[in-house]
Order: C-alpha cells, then sequence, then structure tokens
C-alpha cells in the first residue's frame, strides 16, 4: 500500500471512532427533538382550547356590554327627567331666596321706620288689640256651635 492509501484508510478509522462515540449524543439528541415535538403537538392543542375559551369569553363579554348599553339607554331619560326636576328646584329655591330677602328688606325697613320714629308703643298697641280681636272671634265661634 502507498502513503495515500494508508492515509485514507487512518482517516476512515477516525470517523468510525468519532461516529461511535457521536452515536449516543445523536440518539439522546433525537429523543430530545421527539420529545420536543411532542411538547409543541400538546401546547397547539392547548392552545386551540385556550383560544376557543378566550373567543368565548369576549362572545359573552360583548353580549353583556351590548345589554348594559341598552339598559343605560333606557334609564338617560329619567336621569334627564332627574336633572329637569333639580334645575327647577334649584329655580324655585332661587326664586323663594330672592323674594324672601325683598320681605326681609321690607320687614327691616319697616323696623327702622318704628325705630326712628318712636312707634313702638303703638305697634304693641296694635298688636294687642288684633290679639283682642281674635279672641273674640274664638269664642264667638265656639259659641255658635254650642247653640246650633
Amino acid at each position: 500500500m502507498d502513503w495515500i492509501g494508508i492515509g485514507v484508510f487512518i482517516i476512515a478509522v477516525a470517523l468510525l471512532i468519532g461516529v461511535l462515540f457521536l452515536l449516543p449524543v445523536l440518539k439522546k439528541l433525537a429523543d430530545t427533538l421527539g420529545n420536543t415535538a411532542e411538547t409543541v403537538l400538546t401546547l397547539n392543542k392547548s392552545l386551540g382550547e385556550m383560544t376557543s375559551e378566550t373567543s368565548l369569553i369576549l362572545y359573552n363579554t360583548n353580549e353583556t356590554l351590548v345589554d348594559l348599553n341598552t339598559k343605560i339607554g333606557k334609564l338617560n331619560p329619567l336621569f334627564d327627567i332627574i336633572h329637569d326636576t333639580g334645575e327647577a328646584a334649584h329655580h324655585l329655591t332661587g326664586t323663594l331666596a330672592s323674594y324672601t330677602s325683598v320681605k326681609h328688606d321690607r320687614a327691616e325697613a319697616g323696623i327702622n321706620f318704628i325705630d326712628k320714629k318712636d312707634l313702638e308703643g303703638i305697634m304693641r298697641g296694635a298688636a294687642f288689640i288684633y290679639y283682642l280681636r281674635q279672641v273674640k272671634r274664638e269664642s264667638d265661634r265656639q259659641v255658635e256651635s254650642k247653640v246650633v
């Protein structure tokens, strides 16, 4: 044999030894890739189930939102009525406040006039006469109701 044949033979033996050493590693790699393939299939099934569940949840959420929007739409007139009632009450209280303010100013002007002219005694006398008339009317009514 010549030197080239011996070199090729040594290279062939070295490759055979390398392949024998790499055979268990390649088997482990094949097993790992097989397990990875099974895991990916399982993941695909789980992902499909999760997607269908998520779609169902989204559908139910959309239905709930439509129902809620419908019910809120039905409540809007009620809120409008409440708003209008509140505005009317505000307007009424504003009117009453201005009316009582005017009455208060008039009463205060009357009190100032009485104080200024020293008419307090006359006012007390008038109030006493008014009280006596009211008592007389009450007693007359009681007498009339007993007679009838």
